[in-house]
């Protein structure tokens, strides 16, 4: 997707995800710092704040769109900070950038301490809490490397379907057969032809492995199998037309 043009140049930069009075802290915070930093949100009322403090601002439309978070340019950016008011929306704004930039350093607000460990598996490199809000805070995480610590146990995944329940999202899985059409395609080709009704999360080899936040090129073999997030419906249609192996996500 072509980035708007006042913000083709970005790069290594921080997209503030939320607009709300820890993220125009945080711009403020960053502003000071003289860290690049843009601000995405979908309420007009608070991208007007945002261009009345002279900080660079985009609307996006629906927050969980990839397209919306390509166009403030999440695939060059160095962070990314989710702090919008609900944990649903953050936890799957963290999962889609996380697939965007393997590399990106996430940063997200949890209102409720058990959304910690949903955030973490969604992708998120540090999560910050209600008890624990401070915007310099924010501003020093941001500019020290960290590691990415996935959380995979089964309590955790299932407390993460039923946050994304939330936004009537499903988990699914199929397994490919040896006759799957979609053996050999790269998972950006597979979403594709599923016109982004869904998005493919993890990919479990034949031999057992979990690759999870796969990259978009890793291509699809026989006896994979695909765990994909999307709208229920949507997705179980695609899947039993592409794999008659097909089942429902299982914890």
């Amino acid at each position: 997707m072509t980035p708007p043009s006042h913000l083709a140049h970005f790069k290594d930069h921080v997209i503030i995800c939320g607009y709300g009075s820890l993220g125009r802290t945080l711009a403020m915070n960053l502003a000071a710092a003289q860290i690049p930093f843009v601000v995405i949100d979908n309420q007009r009322q608070r991208l007007r704040l945002a261009q009345q403090s002279g900080h660079p601002f985009y609307r996006g439309d629906d927050l969980m769109d990839e397209n919306e978070l390509l166009a403030v340019g999440v695939d060059r950016a160095r962070t990314l900070v989710a702090v919008l008011p609900d944990d649903a929306s953050n936890v799957f704004i963290t999962l889609i950038a996380r697939r965007l930039n393997p590399n990106l350093q996430i940063l997200a607000y949890g209102e409720l301490p058990a959304t910690e460990s949903k955030l973490r598996f969604a992708g998120a490199d540090h999560v910050v809490l209600p008890s624990s809000i401070s915007a310099q805070r924010i501003v020093q995480l941001i500019t020290r490397p960290t590691v990415l610590d996935f959380l995979e146990e089964k309590e955790e995944r299932s407390h993460l379907i039923e946050l994304l329940s939330q936004l009537d999202l499903q988990i699914e899985e199929f397994t490919l057969p040896l006759e799957s059409p979609l053996l050999g395609l790269a998972i950006a080709e597979v979403e594709a032809k599923g016109r982004g009704r869904f998005i493919i999360v993890a990919v479990r080899r034949c031999n057992g492995s979990l690759v999870t936040h796969p990259p978009l090129s890793l291509p699809l073999q026989a006896k994979d199998t695909v765990i994909a997030l999307g709208q229920a419906a949507e997705i179980q249609t695609f899947f039993r037309q592409h794999a008659p192996r097909y089942r429902r996500f299982r914890i």
